[in-house]
């Protein structure tokens, strides 16, 4: 048997060597940053969390550009670029830029709410510099499938019998969560609603990195 996926909203998963550059220069940086405030956040009212979205130029904190520009930057680089050349089989070359957008940093009962990213980028990237599944929730996905919300309550019998943790049963549900590994690159698209649910018994910060790609003209 033989699979094919149409309409799906695939995840690209890259391992990244945390020898390959300095890993802990830039968790110390977002680490010395939790510690001045465990709460940063200027981007809503809703979510609970420390990350540096909206607040780049917030001198209570240290800036992040010498550990995005010459640390983050240069090792994405690769990755992003293979995934348009090898992973998209795209037909024709196209001109794209990308960003580092955000670093998240999530302790015990903190969270992100709900959220995408149009309309200006196109694939989200998101990358786990320090992760423990036994601890820390990974990312929800939210199905935009018109019957995302109510096909479990349509075929409440088939989803009481399916794996809800086996991604191809993915389209029955409203959510579905995926848990990354540490030092893991997710790439996704930008239009897929995500968010970080609440941690719970959480001993050491989560955090990520997080870089968005554009379409050019």
């Amino acid at each position: 048997m033989s699979k094919t996926v149409l309409f799906g909203s695939p995840i690209y998963s890259y391992d990244i060597d945390s020898t390959s550059y300095d890993k802990e220069k830039v968790l110390s940086h977002v680490l010395d940053n939790y510690k001045i405030d465990k709460y940063r956040n200027t981007w809503d009212n809703e979510s609970n969390m420390h990350h540096s979205y909206g607040d780049w130029n917030n001198n209570k904190f240290n800036d992040s550009d010498d550990v995005n520009s010459n640390i983050l930057l240069p090792l994405y680089e690769e990755f992003i670029k293979d995934f348009f050349n090898e992973k998209l089989k795209l037909s024709k070359q196209i001109n794209y830029s990308f960003e580092i957008v955000n670093y998240t940093c999530f302790g015990d009962s903190q969270y992100m709410r709900p959220h995408n990213h149009l309309p200006d980028y196109i694939f989200t990237c998101i990358h786990y510099l320090q992760f423990d599944p036994t601890q820390h929730a990974g990312v929800r996905l939210f199905n935009n499938s018109d019957y995302g919300s109510y096909a479990e309550h349509l075929f409440p019998t088939y989803c009481d019998t399916v794996n809800t943790l086996e991604e191809d049963n993915s389209f029955m549900f409203e959510h579905f969560d995926y848990t990354p590994k540490e030092d893991e690159m997710i790439i996704f698209n930008s239009m897929l609603r995500h968010a970080v649910p609440k941690q719970e018994n959480t001993t050491k910060p989560r955090i990520s990195v997080v870089t968005n790609i554009k379409i050019l003209s």
